[in-house]
């Protein structure tokens, strides 16, 4: 599979198909609702209550989270036996966090941006780096910490891998 059969693969499910920022639990669906700024009870459910959903349940109501994304574009690539890694992003000069994919094929460390409600100008547009240094690279340039965690995002738990982090 080339980087473009992967990256269409993602974009096929992922771009421009209804996805929405939030989460299901229990059988209800959670978005924020910024009508009147900062939605406070949104926040306040997401730190704790929210889940890392099963991918499946991600694709089925189209809400999720960027964690949530990223497990799904992981479980989607693991169908096609092509490696990837899950990352979390610390700006802690604003005290946000962002939880990235990057996947390899030919020798190249792949990252696309395919979370709910990016308003970032390389939203859908893949970014091909030499190595795993060199992603991480571009991010320690711009002050975030980078950290490898896809071995601590579990389905069905509480996101641990960024509360943990949280001041």
């Amino acid at each position: 599979m080339t980087i473009k059969d992967a990256c269409d693969l993602l974009k096929d499910e992922l771009l421009d198909n209804g996805y929405e920022y939030g989460f299901c639990l229990n059988g209800i669906t959670y978005k924020p609702d910024f009508a009147k700024g900062f939605d406070e009870d949104f926040s306040d459910r997401l730190l704790t209550e929210y889940r890392v959903q099963d991918p499946k349940d991600t694709m089925k109501a189209k809400v999720g989270t960027c964690h949530d994304a990223v497990v799904l574009m992981k479980s989607i690539l693991d169908e096609h036996s092509i490696s990837s890694k899950m990352w979390l992003l610390h700006d802690s000069k604003n005290g946000k966090f962002h939880t990235v994919l990057t996947f390899y094929l030919e020798e190249k460390v792949i990252y696309l941006e395919l979370t709910p409600q990016s308003g970032k100008p390389w939203y859908g547009k893949e970014m091909i780096f030499d190595s795993d240094q060199s992603f991480m690279d571009r991010y320690l340039e711009d002050g975030y910490e980078v950290i490898d965690v896809t071995d601590s995002i579990i389905v069905g738990e509480a996101p641990d891998f960024v509360l943990s982090r949280m001041d």
